[in-house]
């Protein structure tokens, strides 16, 4: 890199780089330090301020306080992508080591965020093992492990095609907990188990937002405490939309789990 860029061009990269890590589920203060090793690099201070789903964010030039950019810039979450995450860290290592010129760091960036994700239908077949894993894990009879297969295949798209539509998130969680729940419970009701606890339990695991909780746990350690607390209760809220879609299985059912 052999001068340095203008603020308004590092400025507009910075919003869209930080927009696209706080989408996937990184926690705020590594996309802090990285937003910062990415400024340092072309020789401006930031400031970020992250909420759950905005932020705001300010670049100067260390060297004349005058030039200045901020902007407030709101995000859409998107799916958890690890991959996404691993990458777009290390290009900002990449950045600031091997000094790209902005124009390189957006080329990579670019190639980065359009990269092929995994095919859905790998997902949904390897998400569906795993919940059958854990019912076997758990105790689950053969009968429970092949129902709890049926409904996480079956929850599981059921969940795609209701963010396809865009439907609420949290609408989505009563929706598909109920409907892979009820069909777990078919496979009692039908006779194919004789382990229901574990079956409709093990058949709602593959939504518990455990990603959500950990990224807020980092956020209070890391003293993120207003979103730490804001994701905290949105997965609160996430977990309780779960606990009533297995509710109005259970009181259908009336298998006895609960006193109902």
């Amino acid at each position: 890199m052999k001068e340095k860029p203008h603020i308004q061009a590092v400025t507009d990269f910075l919003i869209e780089y930080a927009t696209k890590m706080l989408s996937i589920g990184t926690y705020t203060a590594r996309i802090d330090r990285c937003v910062g090793r990415i400024a340092r690099a072309y020789g401006y201070d930031v400031s970020l301020t992250i909420f759950v789903r905005n932020f705001t964010i300010s670049v100067m030039d260390p060297l004349d306080n005058s030039i200045r950019r901020t902007y407030v810039k709101s995000t859409a979450t998107s799916v958890v992508n690890f991959r996404l995450i691993s990458e777009l860290s290390a290009l900002s290592w990449q950045i600031y080591d091997d000094r790209f010129s902005l124009e390189v760091a957006k080329e990579h960036f670019a190639d980065i965020i359009t990269h092929q994700n995994n095919s859905f239908a790998k997902t949904l077949i390897f998400i569906t093992l795993a919940n059958s894993a854990f019912c076997k894990l758990f105790g689950g009879d053969f009968g429970a492990v092949i129902s709890v297969f049926v409904a996480t295949f079956i929850g599981f798209y059921c969940r795609f095609l209701l963010a396809k539509f865009s439907v609420n998130l949290k609408l989505q969680y009563i929706i598909v907990s109920f409907i892979s729940s009820f069909i777990a419970y078919l496979g009692v009701h039908f006779g194919f188990s004789t382990t229901p606890d574990v079956a409709i339990g093990s058949s709602i695991l593959f939504m518990m937002p455990g990603i959500f909780m950990i990224n807020s746990i980092f956020d209070i350690l890391n003293e993120n405490i207003l979103v730490g607390i804001s994701r905290a209760f949105s997965t609160g809220i996430l977990i309780l939309c779960i606990a009533i879609g297995v509710y109005m299985t259970l009181s259908i059912s009336n298998i006895g789990l609960i006193g109902v």
